[in-house]
C-alpha cells in the first residue's frame, strides 16, 4: 500500500535523455509485418492462436495449472484435436481484425473486437494468465506485455516475449455521443474512441520506454488521456477528463468509476486528495495548451508532461524572457 507521498512521485527516469525518434523496427515489430502479410484477414484468429495458446485455453481458476495449459503455453506443444474442440469461442468473429499500430516508439500490434465478451476472454486469456478475473465495463483497452509467443520463441530468441494491445470497439470508458464536443453520431464517436483508446494506450508503452515506467494511477491516466484525446478530438477537456475517469466533482468516485483501477494501491484515506489533484492538473492543462505553455505535438507534450508530478503544478514549457538587460536603464 502506497502512502500519498510515494504515490505521487516522479517518474524514475523522468530527467532521463531520450533517443532519437522514431525508433527504428525490431526484430518482433518486423515479425509481426511479416506475420500479417502471409496471415489471411478471415484466418486471423486461427492463425494467432497457433503463436498465442494462451487463447486455446478457457478461463477457469487455476487454469495456468492445467495438463492443457502446460502443454500448450508452457511447453510449446501442437494442439491436439481435443483442444480445438474444446478451446474458447468468439462470440463475433467478423469483429475481430489484427492491426500495426505506428508509433515513434516502435510499432505495436493492435488486437480489436466488436463484442465486450470477446474482449473479456481475450483480456483473460492474455492478460491474466487464462483466469477468469473481473474486467470493469467501463474498461474497453489492455496493453499487455510478457507474453509467452511461440512465433517470436521459435524464430527469433527464447528470451523474446510479446507485448500486444487489446481493443474493445466501444465508446471510450462509455461516455455518450452526446456528452462529446460537436456531437457526433455514434458510429463516429466510437472510431474516435478507438483513436482515444490507441493513443492512450500507445501513451503509457511510451513512458515505459522513455522514462521508466507504465505505472498505474491518476497521473499516468492524465498523460496518456491528455496524448489520447487531443488526438481524436483535437482538444484536451478537462471537465471530459473528469467524467471519463468517473469522478465527482469534489474529487470523490463513483462506484463503477475507472478510477477506482488507479487509486487501488494507495492508501484509501488518501483516495479523494489524490483524486482532486488529479483534477486541479487537468484544468491547468486544459488551460496550458490553449494559452499554447505547452506544445501541441504528442511526444513533446509527453516529454514536458513526464518531468511533473500529481501533487504539483504543471511546468510551462515557454520561457519567460530575460529582462535583466534592462534593468539599468535609465528612464528617458
Amino acid at each position: 500500500m502506497q502512502d500519498l507521498q510515494d504515490y505521487c512521485k516522479p517518474f524514475s527516469k523522468a530527467d532521463a535523455i531520450w533517443p532519437a525518434l522514431p525508433l527504428p523496427p525490431d526484430a518482433i515489430e518486423l515479425w509481426w509485418r511479416r506475420w500479417l502479410l502471409a496471415t489471411a484477414k478471415d484466418n486471423q484468429w486461427q492463425a494467432l492462436r497457433a503463436e498465442l495458446p494462451q487463447l486455446l485455453v478457457t478461463p477457469q481458476p487455476l487454469a495456468r495449472l492445467s495438463d492443457r495449459y502446460q502443454r500448450l503455453v508452457l511447453r510449446g506443444e501442437s494442439p491436439q484435436p481435443k483442444d480445438l474442440e474444446v478451446a474458447p469461442r468468439l462470440r463475433d468473429p467478423k469483429g475481430f481484425s489484427i492491426t500495426i499500430a505506428n508509433h515513434p516508439c516502435g510499432a505495436k500490434p493492435v488486437l480489436s473486437v466488436s463484442d465486450h465478451d470477446d474482449f473479456v476472454l481475450i483480456m483473460r486469456c492474455l492478460a491474466h494468465r487464462c483466469e477468469p478475473i473481473p474486467v470493469q465495463g467501463t474498461v474497453h483497452a489492455q496493453a499487455v506485455a510478457g507474453l509467452i509467443h511461440w512465433g517470436l520463441i521459435r524464430e527469433l530468441d527464447v528470451k523474446d516475449r510479446c507485448q500486444i494491445l487489446i481493443l474493445h470497439r466501444a465508446p471510450y470508458s462509455s461516455l455518450s455521443a452526446s456528452s462529446i464536443p460537436g456531437s457526433p453520431s455514434l458510429d463516429q464517436w466510437i472510431k474516435q474512441s478507438q483513436i482515444w483508446r490507441l493513443e492512450h494506450e500507445l501513451a503509457h508503452i511510451a513512458c515505459r520506454k522513455l522514462v521508466g515506467e507504465m505505472r498505474i494511477n491518476l497521473f499516468d491516466e492524465l498523460l496518456a488521456d491528455a496524448i489520447g484525446m487531443k488526438t481524436a478530438l483535437g482538444h484536451f477537456q478537462a471537465e471530459l477528463f473528469r467524467q471519463g475517469l468517473g469522478l465527482n466533482l469534489d474529487g470523490t468516485i463513483q462506484d463503477d468509476a475507472r478510477a477506482h483501477l488507479y487509486v487501488q494501491q494507495l492508501d484509501p484515506n488518501d483516495h479523494v486528495a489524490a483524486c482532486q489533484m488529479v483534477l486541479a492538473r487537468a484544468n491547468e492543462l486544459e488551460q496550458m495548451l490553449n494559452t499554447k505553455q505547452l506544445p501541441s505535438d504528442s511526444i513533446k507534450l509527453l516529454k514536458s508532461l513526464t518531468r511533473s508530478t500529481l501533487d504539483q503544478a504543471l511546468k510551462s514549457n515557454v520561457k519567460t524572457p530575460n529582462t535583466s538587460r534592462l534593468s539599468n536603464k535609465k528612464p528617458c
